[in-house]
Parts: structure tokens; C-alpha cells; sequence
């Protein structure tokens, strides 16, 4: 095998290549050894496409095999310590505690070292942003980057759709006023205002007798054979009408794109739900008539 500088050639070679059919197929094509041909890629930044046939057949082997298991002894150690919480941040399911574990080693930690790359106190150049830059703009221009794949970005979309759920994601409208508010002796945050001063209204019908109970987004829906955009929904309110119906009131003041999107998806995968939509029109009409009665915030 020969090991000589490679040609312009063999380098689009191994563009075209290197992604979808790895390292060994291009050694036995080029007639390059095993170094050469690893080397040429790194140099070129090559790396395989996640999303071809030769990688999956690769990581089911690795699977099957020892191939691609790096230091399972160690592997096996590191494990052993996450479980009596020396290290948290491994564990698959962390609790508050890990986290503020974790957060307090990394705090020390930072307090008595210096930067891992004696970075601490500076700021990139504007050459260096200029870099950065240019190579995001090439990562999300490449088709085959593993960014611009349906894994990755069903990834981001699952993430999302997680967060949200969460609450981790910050509310877009800005005026919504959302906090934690007290609804008759108990403190809930809601999103916004209306919310609050609806669940004041809810508590006055439990009061009335016109309703048994109701609670504040106790449940999300999911849309399993969607994709990609709105997975999932999240009702305001679950209500437990007198006999037994149970309801599922949301307060939207601004119907856009995406919340009509949710309601229709919701008639389409879950048409037994019912839905109550408390929309700007019957909002300010409770407001008015009860308002004042039920101490609405304002």
C-alpha cells in the first residue's frame, strides 16, 4: 500500500466517499493504508453520515461486538461511582439534589483551577468570531452534516417539545403578566393574568356548585404520528363538571398560527376530549359581569 502525499484526486475521493462508506472500503480503493487514509480525513474533516446505510450497519455491529467500546473497565468504575452520587451528573435520572451536588463541585472547582484552556477573563478577537462564523454558516450550508439530518433535527424538535412542557422555554408575549398569583389561599403560577383571574372564575363555580373541581395543566397530549412542529398540547385547565364530564378549558386572548394549530390537531387525534375555548370575547364578558365581585387582578 502506498503512503505517499495524497493527490486532488484522491481528496475528492474522499469527499464523495468517507461519509457513507468509512475508512476500510476507501483504504482497499485508494490502495492507502489504514493511517493514511484516516489522517486525509481528519485534515479534510471528514466525518460519517449518521443518516447512511454503512453507518447504521456499523453501529449494530458495535453493538454485537467489542468494536467501538472504549475502556469498559473504566466504563464499569465510572458507573460504580455515579451510583453512591461521587459523580451526579452521570446518573440517568438526577434528582434536585444531584444537580445542586453537581453544581456545587463545578463552583469549587472553577474557584481553585484555572480555565481548562487559560481562557478565563478574555474575549474571542474579531477574527476569531469571524471564524467561528464562517464555519457555522459551512456546517448548516453542508447537507450531509449531521445538523441538517432528520435525526438530529427530530432530536431538537423532541427537546422542544420538552421543554415547553416544562415551562423551560420563555413566554413570547411579553404583556402576559405571568407569576405566581393567590387563587383563594393557594399560590399558582400562571402564564399570564387571565389565567389567574379564570381560576379565580372556576373557584367561584365550585362555590356555586356548577363544577366539582378543576386543576391547572395536569396533563399533556401528544400527536405521535407528527414530526416535526407542534407535538404536543398542554390545556390550561382539566374541570370536573357535576356529573362526572370532565372538561378542558383554554384561555387564549390571541389565537395564533400555532395555538389554532394545537386545537385542531387535539379535534383530529383526541375527538373525546373535550374542549372549552375561553377566548378574548368571553374573557373580558366574565370580567365585566364578575370582575369586580371575584377581585380580578388587574
Amino acid at each position: 500500500m502506498k503512503n505517499n502525499p495524497i493527490t486532488d484526486k484522491e481528496k475528492q475521493f474522499l469527499i464523495d466517499n468517507y461519509p457513507i462508506k468509512g475508512k476500510e472500503w476507501c483504504c482497499i480503493e485508494l490502495n492507502r493504508t489504514e493511517a493514511s487514509v484516516r489522517y486525509y480525513a481528519s485534515k479534510l474533516r471528514l466525518k460519517l453520515d449518521t443518516s447512511s446505510d454503512f453507518y447504521r450497519d456499523f453501529q449494530e455491529r458495535a453493538a454485537n461486538s467489542k468494536v467501538g467500546k472504549k475502556r469498559p473497565d473504566h466504563s464499569i468504575k465510572m458507573m460504580e461511582y455515579s451510583k453512591i452520587g461521587k459523580f451526579p451528573i452521570l446518573t440517568s435520572k438526577r434528582t434536585d439534589e444531584d444537580r445542586i451536588l453537581t453544581s456545587l463541585h463545578f463552583k469549587d472547582w472553577h474557584k481553585n483551577n484555572n480555565h481548562p484552556k487559560g481562557f478565563k477573563g478574555k474575549k474571542h478577537s474579531k477574527d476569531s468570531k469571524d471564524k467561528m462564523s464562517d464555519a457555522s454558516k459551512k456546517m448548516w450550508a453542508n447537507k450531509n452534516h449531521k445538523v441538517n439530518s432528520d435525526k438530529h433535527r427530530q432530536m431538537l424538535s423532541d427537546r422542544a417539545s420538552k421543554q415547553q412542557q416544562k415551562g423551560m422555554l420563555k413566554n413570547r408575549y411579553s404583556n402576559s403578566k405571568k407569576g405566581t398569583y393567590n387563587i383563594n389561599g393557594k399560590d399558582i403560577f400562571f402564564r399570564s393574568m387571565w389565567e389567574a383571574n379564570y381560576a379565580l372564575y372556576l373557584d367561584f363555580l365550585i362555590q356555586q356548585k356548577q363544577i366539582k373541581k378543576w386543576e391547572f395543566e395536569p396533563e399533556t397530549f401528544w400527536f405521535e404520528k407528527i414530526k416535526r412542529g407542534v407535538r404536543s398540547y398542554k390545556p390550561d385547565f382539566k374541570v370536573w363538571i357535576i356529573d362526572d364530564i370532565i372538561e378542558y378549558h383554554e384561555v387564549k386572548g390571541w389565537m395564533d398560527s400555532k395555538s389554532k394549530t394545537k386545537l385542531n390537531r387535539m379535534r383530529i387525534y383526541y375527538p373525546e376530549i373535550k374542549m372549552v375555548l375561553v377566548d378574548s370575547k368571553v374573557y373580558k364578558q366574565l370580567q365585566s359581569k364578575l370582575g369586580k365581585v371575584l377581585s380580578f387582578y388587574i
